[in-house]
Order: structure tokens, then sequence, then C-alpha cells
């Protein structure tokens, strides 16, 4: 699938801003819905280093999947584990993460891997701000078509939707809360920061060109443009953020496996011409869609600090991520025989 069909390219002001939208996506799933970051668009910290590292990320790495004639959730998925192992010399999680003693292999911590690699930068972090600005804000829908059939069937009734829409911000709502310094923060951190996003997406519906997603993204030129600017915030992050949590080189061999793993898995899928082709889910009508952000703080003010509550919303989550990666490993192994 190439580009799709518009009867004028957008302005470059367009896809500046709406890139910006997309970035602020993937930050407040990222960042703000785990308290990570509270106030990622209201701090000199956030408007500085947390916001347009996401930004950057999500566009380099959307880039790269969109070399695939047509996208689906699994080119998507590898992507963005890609994407999420700036976690180990970015941020050092996947080395030291501070959460007592964990089990480990090849260096890992395993734990914060399966979370981040499985879990949450694969889906919050890029797949989800990707179909979630495709669906609402462009006249394209190739990433929601590329839900995988076993999913999209049963999306495609409005209870099931629903279901699966309130049960997220039942998700959201725990991780903010478990995470949030205070009932204060939980109440305002995902409420304000949404507003942020979600004016710039009302902003974009009103005022927007109709056209697809991919039209919307970097050109070759561009990225020339956006690398060096991403390469440099790595390194700055990664040598001013806890640099002390990268460990010595016999402990780093199981991220650079992590690396070559999911970099060739991501090239053999980019390079195939394999993708899901699915009937369109149900929609979630955009004044439904354009609070979420405030349900979310309010199920976090209402929620106790509990970390059995918390395990207990990302074991299915992860699992939700294993499976996806296991089905995407058989498809390659499938292509290629």
């Amino acid at each position: 699938m190439g580009k799709e069909p518009t009867s004028k390219s957008p302005e470059w002001y367009h896809k500046y801003a709406f890139w910006l939208i997309l970035g602020g996506l993937s930050t407040y799933f990222a960042e703000v819905v785990t308290s990570s970051t509270p106030f990622p668009f209201f701090t000199p910290s956030g408007l500085i280093v947390t916001y347009p590292f996401y930004t950057l990320n999500i566009l380099v790495f959307s880039y790269v999947a969109f070399q695939k004639k047509r996208v689906d959730l699994y080119t998507l998925f590898l992507a963005g584990q890609v994407f999420g192992l700036f976690e180990a010399y970015g941020t050092k999680m996947l080395w030291n993460p501070g959460w007592g003693a964990e089990p480990r292999f090849l260096g890992i911590s395993v734990v914060p891997f399966l979370l981040l690699i499985f879990l949450w930068h694969p889906i919050m972090s890029f797949a989800l701000p990707i179909m979630i600005s495709e669906t609402y804000l462009t006249t394209s829908r190739e990433t929601i078509s590329g839900l995988p059939e076993w999913l999209s069937n049963r999306l495609r009734d409005k209870t099931a939707t629903t279901l699966l829409l309130i049960l997220f911000i039942l998700f959201c709502g725990i991780n903010q809360a478990v995470n949030s310094p205070s009932k204060l923060v939980s109440l305002l951190s995902p409420s304000l920061s949404w507003v942020v996003v979600v004016s710039g997406m009302w902003l974009w519906r009103r005022k927007g060109p109709q056209t697809g997603f991919r039209a919307l993204l970097p050109t070759k030129r561009e990225l020339l443009f956006l690398l060096p600017l991403w390469g440099l915030m790595y390194i700055l992050i990664a040598l001013k953020l806890f640099p002390e949590g990268i460990p010595p080189i016999r402990d780093q061999f199981g991220v650079w496996i992590a690396y070559v793993l999911l970099g060739t898995l991501l090239y053999l899928d980019v390079s195939s011409d394999v993708a899901e082709v699915s009937p369109l889910p149900a929609k979630v009508p955009w004044k439904i869609f354009a609070p979420l952000g405030i349900f979310v703080a309010f199920i976090a003010y209402l929620l106790p600090k509990s970390v059995p509550l918390v395990v207990m919303a990302w074991v299915p989550g992860v699992g939700f991520g294993i499976v996806v990666f296991y089905s995407e490993v058989l498809r390659i192994i499938k292509k290629k025989r």
C-alpha cells in the first residue's frame, strides 16, 4: 500500500503540527499514565527532554515501519520493541530498575524487560498513538484494518469495544495511581496533560488537511534532519541520566542480543509483503474518546496505591504482547520457508 491519495500534499506546517500531536500522544501514554513524568507539557525538563525525545522516537520508527507496503499490528509491535530498547542505555531501566532484587538473564532484569519491551513501548508508546492519530486525524485506516483477525472480529461488536475502552481506562488509572506521589497529582497529571493533547487533536480535526497518515510522516530528506537530533538526544540522555547504571561489558551482551534479534525481525517484516487485512472494528466516537484523560484521572484519584493491583493489570498486558510477538515470529518463519 502506497501513500493514500490526496488532492494536495500537506503543507510543511501541517506535517510539523501533526508530528507534535503524535509525539504528545506517545509521551502521554508512555510517561503520564505511569506518572514517570507527570507533567511533561508543563515543566522545563518535560518540554526540553521528555516530549522531544518521544516525538523523535516515534517519528524515526514510524518512518522505518511504514517502509513496508502495508503495515499491521505486528509491524508496529516490532518497531515499538526496538523503540523501547532505549530503556537500556537511555534510562538504564533494563539493567537497574531500582525495584530491589529481581531475576536476571544475560545481565537484563527480566521483569522490566517483559513489561517495557512486550507491553509498554510497543503498545502504549508506539502502536496506540499511531492508531489513535490515524483513526481520528486522517482519512486512512491502514493500521486499524491491520489488527489480527482474531482481535478485529471481537472488536466489531460495539459492546466489546466499549468494554475494552473501560478496561483500558481502568488499566491506565491503576498504573497512574500506583506511581503517583499524591492524590492531587493523580487528579491533575492525567487530566491537564490530556487537555493539552486532545486540544491539539481537536484543532487538527477542525483545521487540518484531509489526507492519509502516510502523507504526514517524515520524508527521507526530513528524516536525515531528524536522525542527528534523535541520536544526539539519545547520547545525552545516556551520558547524563544515571550513567553509573550502565553495567560492565559482560552484562551488556543481553541487550546487544535483543537489539540484533528484534532489529533483524523488524527488517524481515518490513521487507516482506505479508500483512494482516481485517474488517474494521467498531469505532469509538470522538465525543466518547475525547474525555479519556479525565476518566483516567478520576479512576487514578479513587484507586489505592496498590502493587498487587498493578501486577494484575500488567500480567494480561504482557501476555498479550507475548502472543503478538510469538505470532509475528511464526509469520516470518512461514514466509521465509
